[in-house]
């Protein structure tokens, strides 16, 4: 066992992955445990925060006592895991009710109010609410009624004895950093998707404007921290529980999508990433807050200190790849299991590029990178009596890809030309997979050791700099190793330039009809 370990947190929306890492980022060891997700009115998702406590203690202890893990040498314990929960909590930290999952939309009527209304309007959004937030954190809440702000409204209406009695609001990694330190903190990228933080550089504090502007309480708003700062000591009631040393650094960390941004080890400027799980989200590290409003891509504050990370998310991806599994392939789904996936990949590959003629278009629920439309849907286009299950995968694959080229090639004209991809994700382990994203990209893509464990790497990594185990993160990210390179085949990138083409006029000329469909018929 090496001298010195980090205790990984992955706190997911279902379950939690806690692992222990060495210094060199290998993934030593890991435990899982699930949690309930409560649905009580339509709108509403719900969990109880100690769900949360509770598992981090079982799965801590299981990898202490029965792997044997000497507790001295865990240097430090870091976060990596769901964003935008809200979490109301009284003076000894327990919660005040279930917490707000970043899926609740019971506010979307304070939404509206925040940003919606007046006279002038871009996409439904009031045009000066929208101008003061993009001013002050680059971004602003969205109208579906998920964000901080409208919440805190939603709960002066509905539950003010609660909201009275609450002494912080914090998020997930925020309410078991205080049950392990006794700490409110929040990281500066947590802060800034709440949007109430002023993001412009040298700032990165609470908003005095927006609080004042929708009547909430600084005090009740946790200290925002750098992801790689310390954000207090394990105390002796939380070791006690943890069976770990009382005194163990814990690092404030950061969301997923930081870490796995940091994971990826693409962490200087112009060095990119994709990541595809569920949805599939794309970005890279920038010295200046940049946005691309007519894109609906933006920049947050990176878990790297002094840096953005520049960022857009596009809805189902790794998603659509289960659709064909689960409704094509389900009797060899449930033979092979997650064996199926393998399948899957050498039945793509044993499709010539272009699935002869088979397109698939990914938005089966919507999309958000590079145009935000709710009521787009995809499916297949040019299917003929020639193509079979196969050709389905493999233009599955293609689709998703795309739709990939489609929001990266914004990202270029923003930031800059990629010279290689480094690729991560559930997805990254699809050797097709990678070779199709190479050939549409035409760009080198880089898969990962580990791909699918990038979150906790990347809120190791950070633990690592924050405990001085590693001066930046640059140098870090070379420990991070390349497994397997795609180069892009000349042949391939000249038939997927020619469909590229189709595949943009297939949105133009579908939104009119899904929207007719989705929404005017049942007017």
């Amino acid at each position: 066992m090496p001298n010195k370990l980090i205790l990984s947190f992955d706190i997911g929306t279902s379950y939690i992955k806690t692992s222990l890492v060495d210094t060199k980022f290998n993934i030593l060891d890991t435990e899982i445990d699930k949690y309930p997700i409560y649905f009580p009115k339509k709108g509403y998702v719900e969990q109880d925060p100690l769900d949360w406590w509770n598992a981090v203690v079982k799965t801590t202890n299981r990898l202490v006592q029965q792997k044997g893990v000497d507790p001295s040498k865990i240097a430090g314990i870091t976060f990596g895991g769901q964003a935008l929960s809200t979490v109301l909590i009284n003076k000894d930290g327990e919660p005040l009710m279930r917490s707000l999952s970043w899926m609740d939309a019971r506010a979307a009527d304070q939404a509206k109010k925040v940003v919606g209304g007046g006279l002038l309007k871009i996409g439904g959004y009031n045009l000066f609410s929208l101008l003061t937030f993009l001013r002050i954190t680059g971004g602003g809440p969205g109208l579906a009624g998920k964000d901080h702000i409208p919440r805190i409204l939603w709960l002066k209406e509905n539950m003010p004895d609660v909201l009275r009695d609450t002494y912080k609001f914090v998020d997930t990694n925020g309410f078991i950093i205080f049950k392990m330190t006794g700490q409110t903190v929040i990281s500066k990228f947590d802060a800034h998707l709440t949007w109430m933080m002023d993001t412009r550089p040298g700032k990165h504090y609470w908003s005095e404007t927006i609080l004042k502007k929708y009547g909430i309480d600084r005090e009740k708003l946790p200290e925002i921290k750098a992801s790689t700062d310390v954000a207090g000591k394990l105390t002796k009631r939380a070791a006690d529980e943890l069976n770990l040393k009382e005194g163990t650094p814990v690092i404030v960390g950061s969301g997923d999508v930081a870490a796995v941004a940091v994971g990826s080890a693409a962490v200087k400027e112009k060095e990119y990433f994709i990541y595809i799980g569920t949805s599939d989200f794309m970005g890279t590290h920038t010295k200046h807050r940049k946005v691309d409003i007519s894109h609906y891509m933006g920049s947050v504050c990176s878990a790297i200190p002094d840096m953005y990370l520049y960022t857009g998310e596009q809805e189902t991806a790794g998603t659509c790849l289960d659709w064909v599994k689960n409704e094509v392939y389900k009797s060899s789904a449930e033979e092979l299991g997650e064996k199926v996936y393998d399948l899957l990949d050498k039945a793509a590959g044993n499709i010539p590029a272009g699935s002869e003629g088979l397109m698939f278009t990914p938005w089966l629920s919507g999309e958000k990178t590079p145009m935000d439309d709710d009521t787009i849907r995809g499916g297949f286009h040019n299917l003929s009596l020639e193509h079979g299950r196969d050709h389905m995968v493999r233009a599955v694959m293609e689709g998703v890809a795309f739709n990939i080229r489609w929001a990266f090639r914004c990202m270029e004209k923003k930031i800059g030309t990629a010279n290689w991809v480094n690729f991560v994700g559930g997805g990254a382990l699809r050797e097709t997979w990678g070779q199709i994203i190479a050939d549409i990209l035409n760009r080198e893509v880089r898969q990962l050791i580990n791909p699918r464990e990038v979150g906790v790497r990347g809120a190791a990594m950070i633990a690592a700099v924050g405990l001085g185990i590693y001066k930046d993160f640059p140098t870090a990210a070379k420990l991070v190793k390349v497994t397997r390179v795609y180069k892009p085949k000349p042949e391939n990138v000249t038939i997927y330039d020619k469909l590229f083409a189709q595949f943009e006029k297939l949105y133009e000329t579908h939104k009119k009809i899904c929207k007719y469909i989705n929404v005017k018929i049942h007017e």
